[in-house]
């Protein structure tokens, strides 16, 4: 195939991707009014509390300037707090943004039920810039939080210098029914009107219970901001992950943010709280995630063709029946099933484990991941072997190039593969430390912040690649064997049609089940950080699988061998859950 068409894909992907970048990094900065520094401080002999600082490059008033702190919830980090942070900061604030222990760069161990520690650290945080900053007012500040984050936000009013006005956003402090914590004053509460963990009616409960008030609603605030006797409840068009980046709740946290530290008649001396600049880094991290994943195939793609014959990984020939298009979509469905059903009780179980102080790594969960990364190959395999026969299913695991004549032929083919997959790794890296270098907000696989991986999460992501390589085997084996077979359809479009009949016979059972997954994990609320995590980590884990499928459709189409993609997708999905995951 002639080179050209792909030096020019990658090239205006590059471009894409670049400049998809520097807008992140241009938005972090409110498009030049905003400075950003990343700090490390020790909250404690030893403990280590890493923070960014968003600060307006020249304030229009308020001098000495207030603090504004920001918490994330289980799963986050102080850069997936940016919509706060930079519309904070452009209204005459010096915003502290910190990771919560284990969580984004933080090393430190993270116990869901110490939220006084978390306290500590936060409070560390605020008061270094307090005392150490110039300009800045050593007693005024706010505190703005996320879901777990207002746990830990709530501790704060037993420290010296307490905060002045607070904004919950996707969590009501709710303990059982009926039955709501101690609240602050001067609180806003910001929920999504579809947030799967917060209802409706939980919200209005909480504003009832804090007012005292029966017939409390939302939209209306309560006593004075003024007198520390405030409380407001505000509903956005969102659901619980999507409350931080919701135009509607970031308005009405910056403007209760303002009135409740700079003072209410500071309202009109700002920006308006309607005008945003974050929104652009939405476009950003989405642009730039889709380019940078697609851009892999380009890459892998190159590296083929340009490695000479003696290095290029062999073609292995599909020998499986097409099944009908009926018959693999039926096959599909309880493969489908099957993977969702082992996910979730293999974490659950895992859970257990890890309750007892057994746990495979030092990370939430991963107990019951590695298990399921283990397990879910055999269980698929025999499943397989029950619908398709044992025949077609020894043929299927030889299209992945499972099965080889000799040991010799099948170590060649995998070092081959390595050397293309491993470009292809090298690639993406370059990308995260670029973004990292740089200090621009790590590319964001939609749900998830991929970030280049420190400490010991470069450790986990080398041993988790390696225990998911079966579990992409085997899903090679269900798509190159099973669904796609040596099924021929004729036409400009095959291909294309091909990788749209992979994907949706593979995912059709598992986004249902998806729904179901998410909506029972979340109604435990975020006190149950394991169950929680169930939801979370497998909506990314599926995710991962929806890019896989079309990589090895594309991979078995072209090339007839997809260990490579094997390989990447395996690399991909372990960075993706060790950045998901908190240390522990």
């Amino acid at each position: 195939m002639d080179r050209q068409p792909l030096y020019f894909t990658i090239f205006i992907l590059t471009i894409l991707i670049g400049s998809s970048f520097y807008l992140s990094w241009a938005v972090d900065r409110g498009m030049g009014s905003v400075t950003v520094e990343k700090l490390s401080i020790e909250s404690a002999p030893g403990r280590i509390v890493e923070l960014l600082v968003y600060a307006p490059r020249t304030g229009t008033h308020l001098e000495p300037m207030p603090v504004i702190l920001t918490l994330h919830g289980l799963t986050g980090t102080k850069e997936g707090m940016y919509s706060f942070n930079v519309e904070l900061a452009r209204r005459n604030f010096t915003v502290v943004s910190i990771d919560l222990p284990g969580h984004g760069d933080s090393t430190q161990e993270f116990n869901i039920t110490d939220f006084q520690q978390m306290a500590q650290d936060a409070y560390a945080a605020v008061r270094h810039i307090q005392t150490t900053y110039p300009n800045i007012d050593n007693e005024s500040y706010g505190v703005l939080s996320h879901s777990l984050g207002l746990r830990v936000a709530i501790e704060l009013i037993d420290f010296p210098v307490e905060p002045m006005a607070y904004v919950a956003v996707g969590d009501v402090g709710k303990l059982g029914q009926d039955d709501f914590i101690d609240f602050p004053e001067n609180i806003l509460f910001a929920v999504g009107s579809f947030d799967e963990i917060v209802t409706k009616q939980d919200a209005l409960q909480a504003i009832r219970t804090a007012t005292g008030n029966a017939s409390a609603t939302d939209g209306v605030t309560y006593g004075s901001l003024d007198n520390q006797t405030a409380f407001r409840l505000a509903f956005g068009p969102s659901n619980h992950v999507f409350e931080v980046v919701d135009h509607r709740l970031v308005t009405e946290a910056v403007s209760w943010l303002v009135q409740g530290v700079q003072g209410e008649d500071q309202l009109i001396h700002t920006r308006d709280p309607t005008n945003h600049v974050y929104f652009n880094k939405n476009i950003a991290t989405i642009l730039g995630s889709f380019f940078l994943l697609i851009s892999v195939i380009p890459v892998m793609w190159l590296v083929y063709i340009i490695l000479p014959e003696r290095l290029k990984p062999n073609r292995i020939p599909i020998e499986t029946q097409t099944q009908s298009v009926r018959r693999a979509f039926e096959v599909s469905s309880v493969l489908g099933a099957a993977v969702v059903g082992l996910f979730v009780a293999m974490l659950l179980i895992g859970q257990l484990f890890e309750d007892v102080g057994m746990s495979v790594l030092r990370m939430m969960s991963s107990t019951g991941y590695a298990i399921f990364l283990v397990l879910t190959p055999v269980v698929v395999t025999v499943l397989m072997i029950f619908l398709v026969g044992h025949g077609e299913m020894i043929k299927a695991l030889k299209a992945a190039g499972v099965m080889r004549p000799t040991k010799r032929s099948h170590v060649l083919d995998l070092l081959k593969c390595l050397i293309v997959a491993g470009v292809g790794i090298v690639w993406f890296l370059f990308w995260l430390a670029l973004a990292n270098s740089f200090g621009a907000m790590q590319p964001g696989i939609l749900l998830v912040l991929v970030r280049w991986p420190t400490n010991i999460r470069l450790v986990y992501t080398v041993i988790l690649t390696v225990l998911a390589i079966p579990f992409f085997l085997v899903e090679s084996a269900w798509i190159r064997g099973i669904i796609l077979g040596n099924r021929e359809w004729l036409g400009k479009l095959s291909r294309s049609r091909k990788i749209l009949f992979a994907v949706i016979s593979k995912f059709v059972m598992a986004a249902l089940l998806t729904v179901i997954v998410i909506l029972g994990t979340t109604s435990v609320g975020v006190s149950s950080g394991g169950i929680v995590l169930i939801g979370v980590l497998w909506v990314r884990v599926l995710l991962i699988q929806l890019l896989a499928a079309v990589m090895t459709t594309w991979e078995s189409l072209e090339f007839e061998n997809t260990l490579a993609t094997t390989i990447m997708s395996s690399f991909i999905l372990a960075l993706v859950v060790v950045t998901t995951l908190p240390l522990t």
